[in-house]
């Protein structure tokens, strides 16, 4: 058994192997539970600006959804802000599977725990008009947005 131990001694010291740091190690974890705080957070914004537009600026209410047209249902649902949300809770899962211990849960309950923290944040973002005041700068502040939003606002109404 030594003088296995020796070869594989020898084998690193020839191939120039060195040990990383314990902190290179520490940052790695902390960089990808991070990584998947900050997705959540940010798909949480992503929520809140997507009911805003959905609902309070298109005038849609949960009541109006069943006798409105579907081609005005179908032109309302902000699409690039749910792509926004999907992208994000893609960040969080792959930052959280890539801690010490995410590999152990199946992947559609990270995905659910991951999309529950955003649209979680996001109604808590709405309470404080969060939704409302983005779209309004974008709006007012962007050329890409006004065109990829069918919304009110954009239409002069």
């Amino acid at each position: 058994m030594n003088d296995f131990s020796e070869k594989i001694v020898q084998e690193l010291e020839r191939r120039g192997v060195v040990p990383k740091p314990r902190w290179q190690f520490l940052v790695s974890r902390w960089v990808f539970w991070l990584l998947a705080g900050l997705s959540a957070l940010v798909g949480g914004m992503a929520f809140a600006v997507a009911e805003y537009v959905f609902y309070d600026n298109d005038g849609i209410s949960r009541a109006s959804l069943e006798q409105a047209n579907m081609l005005y249902i179908a032109k309302s649902i902000p699409y690039l802000w749910l792509a926004i949300l999907g992208l994000f809770i893609a960040c969080a899962y792959y930052g959280f599977r890539k801690t010490r211990q995410g590999y152990r849960y199946a992947t559609i309950l990270v995905v659910c725990a991951a999309l529950v923290a955003s649209v979680s944040f996001g109604l808590i973002l709405s309470e404080f008009d969060f939704g409302k005041t983005v779209h309004i700068y974008l709006l007012k502040h962007t050329s890409f947005y006004d065109p990829l939003i069918f919304s009110r606002d954009n239409l002069g109404e």
